[in-house]
């Protein structure tokens, strides 16, 4: 998604237009058509190895198949990044980028056919040095990445997979000191970016296309606040659903204990968005005992089939683990399956997932 010069009026015009030809995000853009139904999620783990003698911590998990009755890691992998953030898979460009944790560089990998992963690039820049979210714009080559750092900045680089080393921004858009941005979204000549800050919940940024190569101070079209958020992470946006899922991290109580990790889901999100303001009301509502989460960061849906065959993915950082729910679920109820993902005795937790669904689901 993409942010935009702030334009009231013209702009909230412009959204409608947008919201009439609305495309797509995370997995509702299908660029081939597979002859066997892919169902792979990718788990960026933000922990590294910090001793010297001691083996390096893969910091990449890829789960496939993800939707069948068990999940099970398939793959793990060292990007070579001093732990992980965001991550994101282009099927157009068979890449994955996966941005830094403790460091200031975008690992590129190539992914084969059968989901292996390969090094093959990176780009570096001191600049981007509290990184989140990232997503490639595929019929621009721009990927972008949100950086949480004063200012709050989201960078473009032009043509990633052809980088390795010090890389310039093409382009640079200034957020303001209102929005802590988290995940980024690609919609249309849109993104959607989610505030980690007080205010929790989502803007969106238009007109990506005719921004200039220059730093942009950028207004959101619309800013939507979720109501009884308290630390918005990771969000997905289903465009064919209308839909909007958000991992809410939670509070930390006296003594330091993570308590109310939520996922919220939202329907009907785009009417919403067609305003300049609003506060928002999930329509349902993951927490619980239960459900096992406690420290939600990121969330994916699986939007294939029935709305009895829909998913929603989640990572929990402070358990150390993905569940899958059924996206219909709401309140105090158990998950279909998890994954743990600490192993040889390291500690891995997740920080972003990225879902690449492509085919028809999964018969169990």
């Amino acid at each position: 998604m993409k942010k935009s010069l702030g334009f009231p009026l013209v702009g909230l015009v412009a959204l409608g237009a947008l919201l009439a030809f609305s495309g797509c995000m995370r997995n509702d853009d299908e660029p081939v058509y597979p002859a066997r139904p892919i169902a792979r999620l990718y788990v960026s783990i933000e922990d590294y190895q910090r001793d010297a003698s001691k083996d390096d911590i893969d910091n990449v998990v890829l789960i496939d198949p993800a939707d069948t009755l068990d999940m099970y890691m398939a793959l793990n992998h060292d990007s070579d990044a001093l732990g992980g953030a965001g991550i994101f898979f282009s099927p157009f460009a068979s890449r994955l980028f996966q941005a830094g944790y403790s460091d200031t560089t975008i690992r590129v990998m190539t992914v084969g056919s059968l989901g292996t992963l390969g090094n093959s690039g990176s780009i570096g820049n001191n600049l981007l040095n509290q990184m989140r979210g990232i997503a490639y714009h595929h019929p621009t080559q721009l990927l972008y990445v949100a950086n949480n750092a004063t200012p709050t900045s989201i960078y473009g680089f032009y043509q990633p997979m052809n980088r390795n080393g010090f890389t310039k921004p093409s382009r640079t858009l200034r957020l303001g000191d209102d929005i802590r941005p988290w995940s980024v979204l690609l919609w249309n000549d849109s993104l959607l970016v989610s505030n980690s800050g007080s205010n929790g919940g989502v803007s969106l940024y238009g007109n990506l296309s005719t921004l200039d190569t220059i730093p942009v101070n950028i207004q959101a079209l619309s800013t939507i606040r979720i109501a009884g958020a308290n630390a918005i992470r990771g969000i997905a946006f289903i465009d064919s659903l209308d839909l909007l899922v958000a991992a809410d991290y939670g509070s930390v109580e006296a003594g330091g204990r993570l308590t109310n990790g939520k996922v919220y889901v939202i329907e009907g999100i785009k009417a919403h968005l067609a305003n300049a303001t609003a506060t928002v009301s999930p329509t349902r509502t993951i927490s619980g005992a239960l459900t096992g989460l406690v420290g939600p960061v990121d969330v994916a849906v699986d939007p294939r089939g029935g709305a009895d065959r829909r998913t929603v993915f989640v990572a929990d950082r402070d358990e150390r683990k993905i569940s899958r729910f059924p996206l219909s679920a709401n309140g105090n109820v158990a998950p279909e399956t998890t994954v743990l993902l600490d192993t040889l005795g390291n500690t891995r937790r997740p920080f972003g997932i990225w879902l690449d669904v492509r085919g028809d689901a999964a018969q169990e």
